[in-house]
């Protein structure tokens, strides 16, 4: 046997059923449906719009997501105070071991000066060794030359595109790239300012396209070519840890800083750029709740639909309270009605706002102008996203149909 439908079940039904028929029913004023359908339009370019906008971040996110993490690893160790410290002084076998975490690699970076044929130039020499340049990604981010920071016993550097342009520099192995560093707690006492800098020359090997502020900032270097220019033995400026694909980067920072202690620093990706992913996130969301104050208004001209359809749906009003109806059912008719405009706005809208998605993603409709290191918006669709607008244009769509439908079956009310 069929469970019976609980009153509130009947309820619902018979609201939706009676609204259903209000909404695609012919009406006495043809100015009705006009509103109507405007009022739907305009929830479903506020959907659609929602969609696209919140796709479109997402894809440019992701994007720049993944050109920050060609440089930034995993999980980065630096110390607290200072700008060095000796690895080797720190229990980093167990660092190793430890669960999640598949590669380690040392790093020293120090700004230099750099010279090139007959031009010089300022930038950030980062030492690194060949587990960084496996995992990096910055081999697939060559544009000439190779991936290489020694071969044999040729030391070697990769340089940003923007410095090897400011330097005219191309891959070579007759012409030798210069590095300049202070010699560390030297005074200069000659005349020839060159003594107090300790220097050492290495063959151009590639260039790399990253993004622009590590094309402009970094030179790639052999780690012990750094240290000994610095004056360094062991000191590294900080240890970079890869993870595995399904570890936590949250809960292996959490067990690398225990075994660590307070001395160093454990920061994942999203920390070590910090500034950069709250500006992202803070745009998304700026823009979502602008778009969904347009669609708010839009969501208003449901109001004057709702206003004429109970007007003309006065006489239909009492005879359902002849017939025994109670306002709640009266008030749930027409909510419903207003319920149905925004879900099917809003169903027009996402559907409409997914094809774009897609059709951008496949044919690349919109394209960008420049060099840049894609030719078209990046698009990324989050089912999340989708979910949070379908709410968001519901909420909004009952909160605009409750309102009125209050306040005038309250005033039309029959006197009893």
């Amino acid at each position: 046997m069929r469970p019976k439908a609980s009153k509130r079940q009947k309820l619902l039904k018979t609201s939706f059923f009676i609204a259903r028929r209000y909404l695609f029913a012919k009406k006495s004023h043809n100015a009705i449906n006009i509103i109507s359908l405007v009022s739907a339009v305009g929830v479903a370019v506020g959907a659609f719009a929602l969609v696209v906008a919140l796709s479109v971040y997402n894809g440019l996110d992701s994007l720049i997501t993944s050109l920050y993490n060609t440089l930034s690893p995993d999980l980065k160790i630096t110390a607290v105070e200072g700008k060095v410290f000796d690895a080797q002084q720190f229990d980093f076998g167990r660092v190793k071991s430890a669960e999640g975490v598949a590669f380690y690699s040392e790093a020293l970076e120090e700004n230099a000066a750099l010279r090139y044929r007959d031009r010089q130039h300022l930038a950030t020499v980062r030492g690194v060794d060949e587990t960084f340049l496996r995992r990096s990604g910055v081999a697939a981010s060559i544009v000439e030359g190779e991936p290489f920071v020694r071969k044999g016993d040729v030391d070697m550097a990769i340089v940003g595109k923007v410095i090897a342009g400011t330097l005219n520099l191309r891959p070579s192995f007759f012409d030798m790239l210069w590095i300049y560093f202070p010699k560390r707690g030297m005074r200069l006492q000659s005349i020839n300012p060159e003594d107090a800098l300790n220097r050492e020359y290495l063959k151009p090997a590639g260039i790399f396209s990253i993004e622009m502020d590590a094309d402009s900032r970094y030179v790639l270097a052999p780690l012990d070519v750094v240290q000994r220019l610095l004056g360094y033995e062991r000191e590294v400026s900080s240890v970079e840890l890869y993870l595995h694909p399904r570890a936590n980067p949250k809960s292996v920072k959490e067990n690398v800083q225990k075994i660590l202690g307070a001395s160093l620093k454990v920061q994942t990706r999203e920390e070590q750029n910090e500034v950069l992913f709250r500006m992202m996130q803070g745009e998304k969301w700026a823009i979502f709740f602008i778009l969904t104050f347009v669609l708010l208004v839009a969501s208003f001209n449901s109001i004057g639909s709702l206003t004429m359809l109970i007007i003309e749906k006065k006489r239909d009003v009492k005879i359902l309270h002849s017939l025994g109806a109670q306002d709640s059912l009266v008030r749930r008719i027409f909510i419903s009605e207003g319920a149905l405009i925004s879900l099917l706005g809003c169903l027009t809208g996402v559907a409409l706002g997914l094809a774009a998605c897609y059709a951008q993603t496949r044919f690349k409709l919109i394209t960008l102008s420049g060099n840049f290191v894609v030719d078209a918006y990046p698009v990324k669709v989050n089912p999340s996203d989708v979910a949070l607008v379908l709410l968001t244009v519901m909420l909004i769509g009952y909160a605009a149909a409750n309102i009125p439908v209050r306040y005038l079956l309250k005033k039309n009310r029959p006197a009893s």
